[in-house]
């Protein structure tokens, strides 16, 4: 197997203090792996140490083969371009409609526009908004704006996909459709990492569990599907 994310010795501390402390983990290409925890486990800062917005106070951090830990700031915004990352809180733009939203990434990088519109309203349609592409995010439902926030997310093919709590402003029923669209991201060929501080929502859908506990890992089992 292709491992794609590798860390070794990997400790984060913030004044002093550690949040993340000796983790050695390796997450292979394709994989779906669940980051599970209570709050203050490390599962936020593991995912930062990775799209690098934070760097480990020691250890190395292997991307894809790259060694990011002493990346310098400048590749940066290159390297994260092969990334997807999905916040609890969306993250939209309110004042930018969804097709504008989801656009955004591809604008950043010069591709022409009869190419993004055409790649724009496929990744929309995938995920079942095409019929509120010209909304504005604070007229879309918690769900819509998750689904809008996975479009954004995926418009330029990542390899690897980072969400941190993605379901947990959802209620059940949203949850379990928004966990649905990662499964059917992933069954497409992209790394899929996911923390949440909801066990059986990582058991239900069974896969890798990395489970941390004050800054430690504790446990990565891989469980059988059910």
């Amino acid at each position: 197997m292709h491992a794609i994310i590798e860390f070794h010795n990997v400790s984060k501390c913030y004044n002093s203090t550690p949040a993340l402390s000796d983790i050695n983990l390796t997450i292979n290409k394709g994989d779906f792996v669940f980051l599970t925890g209570p709050s203050g486990a490390g599962k936020t800062t593991l995912l930062k140490l990775i799209f690098l917005s934070e760097r480990p106070t020691e250890g190395e951090i292997i991307v894809n083969g790259v060694n990011i830990t002493r990346m310098k700031s400048s590749a940066i915004p290159h390297f994260r371009r092969k990334l997807g990352v999905v916040f609890q809180d969306f993250k939209l733009l309110p004042g930018k409609t969804v097709f504008e939203n989801v656009a955004l990434g591809l604008e950043i990088i010069g591709l022409n526009r009869k190419l993004i519109k055409r790649r724009v309203w496929q990744v929309v349609k995938w995920v079942g908004l095409l019929q509120k592409i010209d909304s504005y995010p604070p007229y879309l439902s918690g769900g819509e704006q998750q689904r809008v926030a996975i479009a954004r997310a995926i418009i330029n093919n990542p390899m690897l996909l980072l969400a941190d709590e993605p379901t947990g402003n959802l209620d059940p029923g949203l949850a379990l459709e928004i966990m649905k669209l990662f499964k059917a991201i992933n069954t497409r060929g992209t790394t899929i990492v996911i923390a949440t501080h909801n066990r059986d929502m990582a058991e239900t859908f069974s896969h890798n569990i990395v489970a941390l506990s004050h800054g430690r890992l504790l446990e990565h089992s891989h469980l059988s599907a059910s």
